[in-house]
């Protein structure tokens, strides 16, 4: 018995993602919009959601942190 091909494939959705990449930051710090975008693609490359939304996930979260925040993701 392979119990490893039993095992299903998780989905992470778009809030555990940026949920993971700003678990880095501490309260206070400031977040690049330009690189959680970056670490949310590196993480999951076939994650589909627009920038945008990732965008609008990260503020709300990192303003639940009291982290501040960059918006520089369009400067490339």
């Amino acid at each position: 018995m392979n119990i490893v091909s039993s095992v299903p494939v998780v989905d992470l959705t778009a809030q555990e993602l940026v949920s993971s990449a700003l678990s880095k930051f501490r309260a206070g710090d400031t977040i690049s919009t330009r690189a959680a975008i970056d670490a949310i693609r590196r993480a999951a490359p076939a994650f589909e959601d627009s920038d945008d939304h990732l965008v609008e996930l990260v503020v709300m979260t990192a303003i639940g942190r009291t982290m501040g925040v960059v918006f520089d993701h369009r400067s490339r």
